[in-house]
């Protein structure tokens, strides 16, 4: 299938700067000239044909959206078929399937055992089992794959091999209930009961929605008997994306890898960012990127000895030191000017949205000055404002929630963990803090792991501490045994590492123009899907139009196992998403039924769109 018809470029709802007006002084006949050659440029402006004029670049005002900004696709519908008509007299089944994958308590924990040994595992036995029985053709159809024995990987195989695989994730693993909180849920977490709006249950939205969602769709498409797929589809479903993916996704990279190479893959579609209301605008907002990731472990040693006849500060007081010293020095702020999150500021003021004018006029000398692609020439003075809006923008006028746009363009830190100390009347010898890491888009572990060092270094100077940082020695001790009386740092060390073997470079960013055949199949598809919703023909043509615009995660998904796979990541759920999305990760967790029964079409369309495209 060829492009869509080229980029709808969407309207300003800020008026241009009126013309200034002719000098008094001016000839009669300058008069007469210009009204003639104004009344012809009028004439083309409401004509069909494109505007030309040598005045454009004159009257051109910095507040308007330039030409060429979050250019839109065109929606795209399936051609063979009408995949959106299978939902139709399906809604109990579809209810009922995310209802029972629900009620298997598929919760994983920080900490487990290796499969076989931990018997917290077997509950995915349980659930395979469910999956068997509940989609019977995709059993039938599907080659089913077991990774570590529990991850899935399902293979519908297409006739033409030229064509990459689609591949849709998502993941089988729930986060745990608290069983304190268990009482405080309407409906039984593990219940999957629905109540004739809601599904209620752990799972139900993250991220069962968008396992069954997958699985739901294919067996729609099977039962239909109307698609049979050119291009192969793979559904691969982790089991422990809530603690990191460090088995099932891990080893699902690694298996497809091996089985279909580097950049085998189309594109990727996992759980992630949905449509959300901005300035009075629907965005559908794919996540194109996730920011980096790294769990700092800070270790303050010290000589022991009893609490009796104490030195001015403990370990425990040393490392309160140290952490006043990182929480006064947070990650400044910082958006690049090829970021997402510029862009989406873009499509806003390029869009029907009541975007801030200050807000506008700052994103088109942005625009402006980026117009030949080249960074180092971008205005600086306007990128800090859109960057000091992503940092105190609320929800009301578009952020995502509080707090939520200074973390899209800073790292942050959090210090979650403490330990240190056993007995009241002896010194710690060792304590130990644990500082929690989301990079920047922009930086990079290096660079976060040299900024540690340089607010650490000087305050452990001053404490007479000797530093070890992340594997090199920055302030040695004196010469002999530990925490020796000789030349250098006395009280103690301070060791610098990453925990839990966790650091990760932020995720490369997926295309997100429309020049990306990838980005025009989810775009398209998006659109054609919101523009036939139900209730959707009752609504005058054009006046309510969904704007794509990319976003980035502030978490990490299973994608981050996926790298090596495509360049082409989206992490999209196609769900309304607005404050306290359906309770995910908390009390109460849920999702209107008809708001899934939405993602499972979405699911369909986009399969079928992907495999009548031969661009990808």
């Amino acid at each position: 299938m060829g492009p869509p018809n080229e980029k709808q470029i969407l309207p300003s709802t800020i008026p241009p700067k009126e013309a200034e007006q002719p000098r008094k002084k001016a000839r009669f006949g300058l008069y007469q000239f210009l009204i003639a050659f104004l009344f012809i440029q009028s004439l083309l402006y409401i004509s069909p044909f494109p505007k030309f004029s040598i005045f454009n670049n004159l009257i051109e005002d910095s507040s308007s959206p330039t030409n060429g900004t979050c250019q839109q696709a065109d929606p795209i519908y399936p051609k063979s078929f009408n995949p959106s008509e299978l939902v139709k007299g399906e809604k109990e089944q579809i209810i009922g399937w995310l209802s029972g994958a629900v009620k298997v308590p598929t919760e994983t924990f920080d900490v487990m055992g290796e499969i076989g040994e931990d018997e917290r595992w077997d509950v995915f036995y349980k659930f395979a089992d469910y999956l068997e029985e509940s989609f019977p053709l995709v059993q039938k159809h599907l080659k089913r794959n077991r990774v570590v024995t529990h991850a899935l990987v399902f293979e519908w195989e297409g006739s033409d091999s030229s064509l990459k695989p689609l591949l849709l994730t998502g993941h089988q693993d729930v986060v745990p209930v608290l069983p304190a909180t268990r009482d405080q849920w309407t409906h039984d977490p593990f219940g999957g009961e629905y109540d004739g709006k809601y599904i209620w249950g752990r799972g139900s939205s993250d991220d069962k929605s968008g396992t069954i969602g997958a699985l739901s769709a294919v067996e729609l498409l099977l039962k239909s008997g109307k698609f049979t797929p050119r291009r192969t589809v793979i559904l691969a479903f982790g089991i422990d994306e809530e603690t990191g993916g460090k088995v099932g996704a891990l080893n699902i990279g690694q298996w497809l890898e091996e089985k279909y190479g580097k950049d085998s893959m189309a594109l990727l579609v996992d759980e992630g960012n949905g449509i959300e209301s901005a300035w009075g605008q629907l965005f559908a907002a794919p996540a194109v990127g996730e920011k980096g990731y790294m769990d700092l472990e800070l270790k303050v040693e010290t000589l022991g000895g009893h609490s009796s006849v104490p030195p001015a500060h403990t370990g425990i007081g040393y490392i309160s030191l140290l952490i006043a010293a990182l929480e006064r020095h947070p990650h400044e702020p910082y958006l690049s000017p090829s970021s997402p999150l510029v862009n989406f500021i873009s499509c806003a003021a390029n869009s029907p949205a009541h975007i801030p004018s200050h807000l506008a006029k700052a994103i088109h000398k942005v625009e402006k000055s980026l117009k030949h692609g080249d960074d180092k020439k971008v205005n600086r003075k306007a990128l800090k404002q859109v960057e000091d809006w992503w940092v105190t923008g609320s929800y009301e006028d578009g952020t995502l929630g509080k707090g939520m746009g200074k973390a899209m363009v800073s790292t942050t830190q959090a210090v979650d963990i403490i330990n240190g100390g056993l007995k009241v009347n002896a010194l710690p010898e060792s304590v130990v803090a644990i500082v929690n890491h989301r990079i920047n888009l922009a930086s990079s572990v290096a660079e976060l792991q040299q900024q540690i060092t340089d607010v650490i270094a000087p305050v452990a100077s001053k404490l007479n501490l000797a530093v070890e940082a992340f594997g090199k020695e920055i302030q040695a001790h004196g010469h002999g045994c530990h925490f020796s009386k000789d030349e250098g740092p006395k009280a103690g060390k301070v060791i610098l590492n990453v925990a839990f073997n966790s650091s990760l470079d932020p995720a490369p960013v997926s295309p997100f123009t429309v020049d990306s055949p990838a980005w025009r199949l989810l775009s398209g598809t998006v659109k054609g899907v919101y523009a036939t919703r139900p209730g959707a023909e009752e609504i005058e043509a054009g006046s309510d139009e969904i704007i794509m615009a990319p976003s980035i995660s502030t978490g990490n998904t299973d994608t981050k196992r996926y790298w090596n796979l495509t360049k082409n990541i989206y992490r999209f759920a196609y769900q309304i998403m607005g404050p306290g999305f359906n309770n995910i990760h908390t009390i109460d967790e849920h999702i209107e039924a008809d708001a899934f029964i939405e993602q499972v079409r979405w699911f369909m369309n986009f399969i079928v769109n992907v495999d009548e495209s031969d661009e990808v």
